[in-house]
């Protein structure tokens, strides 16, 4: 089979390669999935790069999620063969990938795959982050990174829940799009993030920020918080720090908290698992409910499809297809 993959860490644009693997196969409490499509995420540069929380294993396949189609079942599996599934594993760039019964997530046979692809890490994520959040009808949410995949998710779903939403953006590409979402909308190259939010509060502030960037951003994030209001960091898109100025949060009684997928999903029974995933597939399977793709590669052009990626030129997520 072939596959992406990586024998030292580094950059993705210099360090990938394409060759053939041998064809996994079963093992206890496994299933062989064939992949329909992965996408290419932040998470996925940071793994190539060894800078994320999971490490590889050199020589590593590339790829950390994907959705397909299962073809064979190990011992101890009940999962039916045949069935689309999403998953959320490593060795996703490749035309197939065994996995752990636990890490495949079972979807109606006619949901959209562009979106079954990129089903099993954003939108769980958005999900998650709003119930950390706890907001209520009317509550002000502010967001940075608001041209990234899990931002659009959110301001989705927030407007489902009546709940408002402030993203920050650099520039001002798809500002229309996150507008028509239901979005308020700032350039912080442009606009001063501060007085915007006060503007916009009616000098309230907001009552949650959901930070991806930190750097200066989240350190003016903390600033546009109200009394009692939360800081939720998820990921880190600025090699720079926040800058923390013990006021701010002292005298508004401001708490700070991480959030990271997999730690989120472990604290969830079967049961609240299944709950969500119902809940999602219902959302994001109307055709209303927006999941862009930009361009889709096949594994062989994978320098073509990396380079896409990087430069995000284009508005959506870049796919492999299989």
């Amino acid at each position: 089979m072939k596959a992406i993959y990586f024998e030292e860490t580094g950059d993705p644009q210099n360090v990938l390669l394409l060759k053939q693997f041998d064809k996994p196969t079963t093992k206890e409490n496994q299933v062989i999935v064939k992949p329909l499509g992965s996408p290419i995420n932040p998470s996925d540069f940071f793994f190539i790069s060894g800078n994320y929380r999971v490490k590889p294993e050199l020589p590593q396949i590339a790829g950390l999620e994907g959705a397909g189609i299962i073809e064979s079942t190990g011992p101890g599996v009940d999962l039916p063969v045949g069935a689309l599934v999403s998953f959320f594993s490593r060795n996703a760039w490749a035309e197939y990938v065994a996995l752990s019964k636990d890490d495949v997530l079972v979807l109606p046979d006619d949901f959209p795959v562009d979106k079954a692809i990129q089903f099993a890490l954003n939108p769980i994520t958005a999900w998650g982050l709003l119930e950390r959040a706890d907001l209520k009808t009317g509550d002000w949410l502010l967001i940075t990174a608001g041209n990234s995949v899990v931002s659009k998710l959110i301001i989705q779903i927030a407007k489902l829940r009546s709940i408002n939403v402030i993203a920050t953006v650099r520039d001002d590409k798809n500002t229309a799009t996150l507008t028509a979402y239901g979005a308020h909308v700032i350039n912080v190259n442009k606009d001063d993030l501060i007085e915007y939010v006060q503007q916009v509060t009616e000098g309230k502030g907001a009552h949650v920020a959901l930070d991806a960037v930190g750097g200066k951003t989240g350190s003016d994030v903390l600033k546009c918080l109200q009394p009692g209001g939360r800081l939720i960091i998820y990921s880190r898109l600025s090699p720079d720090p926040i800058q923390l100025y013990s006021a701010d949060v002292l005298y508004k009684n401001i708490s700070i908290n991480g959030f990271g997928i997999r730690a989120y999903l472990e604290s969830k029974t079967a049961e609240q698992k299944a709950s969500i995933i119902n809940s999602l597939v219902t959302i994001i399977g109307d055709p209303q409910f927006k999941m862009e793709v930009a361009a889709s590669f096949p594994l062989d052009n994978y320098q073509e499809a990396i380079k896409t990626a990087v430069e995000a030129k284009k508005e959506g997520k870049v796919l492999f297809k299989f």
